[in-house]
Protein backbone atom coordinates (compact mmCIF):
# COMPACT_ATOMS: atom_id res chain seq x y z
CA UNK A 1 0.00 0.00 0.00
CA UNK A 2 1.42 3.40 -0.97
CA UNK A 3 1.68 6.16 1.59
CA UNK A 4 1.25 9.86 0.99
CA UNK A 5 3.85 10.54 3.69
CA UNK A 6 7.56 10.64 2.81
CA UNK A 7 8.24 8.57 5.94
CA UNK A 8 8.55 4.82 5.71
CA UNK A 9 8.28 2.61 8.79
CA UNK A 10 11.14 0.17 9.05
CA UNK A 11 11.83 -2.56 11.60
CA UNK A 12 15.24 -3.48 12.87
CA UNK A 13 17.96 -1.80 14.78
CA UNK A 14 19.03 1.72 14.08
CA UNK A 15 22.75 2.28 13.44
CA UNK A 16 24.57 5.07 11.66
CA UNK A 17 26.22 8.47 11.91
CA UNK A 18 24.53 11.44 13.56
CA UNK A 19 24.39 14.15 10.87
CA UNK A 20 22.20 16.57 12.85
CA UNK A 21 21.62 16.92 16.58
CA UNK A 22 19.68 19.36 18.71
CA UNK A 23 20.12 18.80 22.46
CA UNK A 24 18.94 21.10 25.22
CA UNK A 25 18.08 20.84 28.89
CA UNK A 26 15.31 23.07 30.19
CA UNK A 27 14.39 23.89 33.76
CA UNK A 28 11.33 25.36 35.38
CA UNK A 29 11.17 26.50 39.02
CA UNK A 30 7.75 24.85 39.30
CA UNK A 31 9.05 21.44 38.19
CA UNK A 32 11.15 19.14 40.40
CA UNK A 33 13.49 17.91 37.63
CA UNK A 34 15.09 19.36 34.49
CA UNK A 35 13.95 18.03 31.12
CA UNK A 36 16.38 16.97 28.40
CA UNK A 37 15.25 16.94 24.79
CA UNK A 38 17.50 15.41 22.13
CA UNK A 39 16.54 15.31 18.46
CA UNK A 40 18.70 13.46 15.97
CA UNK A 41 19.06 12.84 12.23
CA UNK A 42 21.00 9.57 11.91
CA UNK A 43 22.18 8.50 8.46
CA UNK A 44 22.50 4.82 7.54
CA UNK A 45 23.02 3.02 4.22
CA UNK A 46 19.37 3.42 3.21
CA UNK A 47 18.58 6.96 4.33
CA UNK A 48 18.07 9.05 7.45
CA UNK A 49 16.32 8.25 10.73
CA UNK A 50 14.73 11.20 12.53
CA UNK A 51 14.66 10.39 16.24
CA UNK A 52 13.58 12.02 19.48
CA UNK A 53 14.62 11.36 23.07
CA UNK A 54 13.22 12.96 26.22
CA UNK A 55 14.36 12.39 29.79
CA UNK A 56 14.30 13.70 33.34
CA UNK A 57 17.24 11.41 34.21
CA UNK A 58 20.16 13.72 35.01
CA UNK A 59 22.65 10.86 34.85
CA UNK A 60 22.39 10.70 31.04
CA UNK A 61 22.46 14.44 30.26
CA UNK A 62 26.26 14.57 29.87
CA UNK A 63 26.38 11.36 27.84
CA UNK A 64 23.86 12.01 25.10
CA UNK A 65 25.45 11.40 21.70
CA UNK A 66 26.55 14.47 19.76
CA UNK A 67 26.62 15.39 16.06
CA UNK A 68 29.26 13.35 14.22
CA UNK A 69 29.05 10.33 16.54
CA UNK A 70 28.53 6.88 15.09
CA UNK A 71 25.79 5.13 17.04
CA UNK A 72 24.20 1.69 17.28
CA UNK A 73 20.84 1.63 19.06
CA UNK A 74 21.69 -1.72 20.69
CA UNK A 75 24.64 -0.16 22.53
CA UNK A 76 23.40 3.40 22.89
CA UNK A 77 22.08 3.26 26.46
CA UNK A 78 18.98 5.34 25.64
CA UNK A 79 15.73 4.46 23.91
CA UNK A 80 14.22 6.81 21.36
CA UNK A 81 10.63 7.86 22.00
CA UNK A 82 9.93 8.28 18.31
CA UNK A 83 11.73 7.55 15.08
CA UNK A 84 10.85 8.01 11.45
CA UNK A 85 12.72 6.78 8.41
CA UNK A 86 13.25 9.03 5.38
CA UNK A 87 14.75 7.58 2.18
CA UNK A 88 18.03 9.25 1.24
CA UNK A 89 16.62 10.92 -1.89
CA UNK A 90 13.77 12.52 0.12
CA UNK A 91 15.84 13.89 3.01
CA UNK A 92 16.37 17.69 2.95
CA UNK A 93 17.23 20.41 5.51
CA UNK A 94 13.61 21.63 5.45
CA UNK A 95 12.45 18.17 6.56
CA UNK A 96 14.87 18.28 9.53
CA UNK A 97 13.56 21.74 10.48
CA UNK A 98 9.96 20.51 10.32
CA UNK A 99 10.83 17.48 12.46
CA UNK A 100 12.45 19.73 15.08
CA UNK A 101 9.42 22.01 15.10
CA UNK A 102 7.02 19.09 15.60
CA UNK A 103 9.04 17.10 18.15
CA UNK A 104 10.72 19.75 20.29
CA UNK A 105 9.80 19.50 23.97
CA UNK A 106 10.80 21.94 26.70
CA UNK A 107 9.36 23.56 29.76
CA UNK A 108 7.56 26.77 28.94
CA UNK A 109 8.70 29.93 30.64
CA UNK A 110 6.33 31.75 32.96
CA UNK A 111 7.55 35.36 32.84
Amino acid sequence: MASSSPFISRDGRLAGKIIEAEIKVSVDPGQPLPLACALYAIEDEQGVWLCSYYSYNRSVFDYLPQKGAVVDEQNLGIAFHSRQFVPREQYAPALWEEYKKNHWMAYSRHD
